[in-house]
């Protein structure tokens, strides 16, 4: 039996190359044009969620609980950031706080607050989540500073410092790395505005000034540990407007998320405990006590 040449073994191979990528190409146009099919008409719009005061708990908790113990309560949220805004105001919702959505930097809430005269307020940027206790744990915070240290510029609820001395509720930071959130008072405002006026052509990021500061002694800083604010990056868009370029094609399962608005505090494994609970939180749960955990 003759074997084939070399010239028809090439052919041959030839061809079946040909074929195989003929096949992926077929097999990827079905799979884009069935992605196409699927999502449109797409509104990429997030669906806006209800105000906080349209809850019907709301008006029964005292103010000092709906802004978390403090005078305001600032999402840091730039107005490009749709998915985030939605997705942290179903949160803030969902925990009956009443947040503004605030277009601007850090520095520029500080400003803000200085100029609305709140005494002290609550600082997260867009990205966070929270403990189940948080706010009972912020409130139990401020006042362990207020009672024990009567000059304090900021107390870090929200941090990824991992050096700070394990065994207190409550101490002083050490290296507070990351913004999750935070609660400034009207002094620590104004030092910090003071400061940044100053160095705001700085090339370090706005943490790790802080961090300076606080190492210099130029900032009075607390932290909670553990803390109960925390970033949760891989439930968020992390870039919205490229997001929405891409959408018909490609979803990211974070802003599958955020479009649906579905509430998931990444450490409600179970329902809450209500004999364990924390005293000052018992009268609030009724309405997260049967709520189904969101895997």
């Amino acid at each position: 039996m003759d074997m084939p040449s070399g010239s028809h073994v090439a052919w041959w191979y030839g061809r079946a190359i040909r074929i195989y990528f003929g096949i992926s190409l077929l097999i990827s146009a079905m799979w884009l044009v069935k992605v196409a099919i699927s999502t449109c008409p797409l509104d990429v719009s997030p669906t806006t969620a209800q105000p906080a005061a349209a809850c019907p708990e709301h008006d029964l908790l005292p103010p000092t609980y709906r802004r978390a113990s403090t005078d305001h309560i600032y999402c840091i949220n730039a107005a490009a950031r749709r998915g985030r805004n939605a997705r942290m105001t179903e949160l803030f919702t969902y925990l009956r706080l009443d947040a503004h959505m605030f277009n601007g930097s850090h520095i520029d809430a500080w400003r803000d607050m200085i100029k609305m005269g709140h005494k002290r307020a609550l600082i997260t940027e867009d990205d966070v989540d929270f403990e189940i206790d948080a706010v009972a744990s912020i409130r139990a915070a401020l006042a362990s500073v207020d009672a024990k240290r009567s000059k304090w510029d900021i107390l870090y609820v929200g941090h990824c410092s991992m050096d700070e001395t394990q065994g207190q509720r409550v101490e002083k930071s050490v290296r507070p790395f990351c913004t999750s959130a935070y609660v400034v008072s009207r002094q620590g405002a104004r030092r910090l505005v003071a400061y940044f006026s100053k160095h705001a052509s700085a090339p370090h990021a706005l943490d790790v000034q802080l961090v300076a500061m606080v190492k210099r002694k130029m900032l009075r800083a607390y932290s909670v540990f553990p803390p109960v604010v925390f970033q949760r990056r891989d439930l968020y868009p992390s870039d919205d407007g490229m997001e929405l370029r891409v959408a018909r094609l490609f979803r990211n399962p974070a802003w599958n998320e955020a479009l649906e608005l579905v509430p998931r505090l990444a450490n409600w494994a179970d329902p809450p405990d209500m004999d364990h609970m924390h005293p000052a939180f018992q009268y609030i749960p009724k309405w997260m006590e049967h709520r189904p955990t969101v895997n």
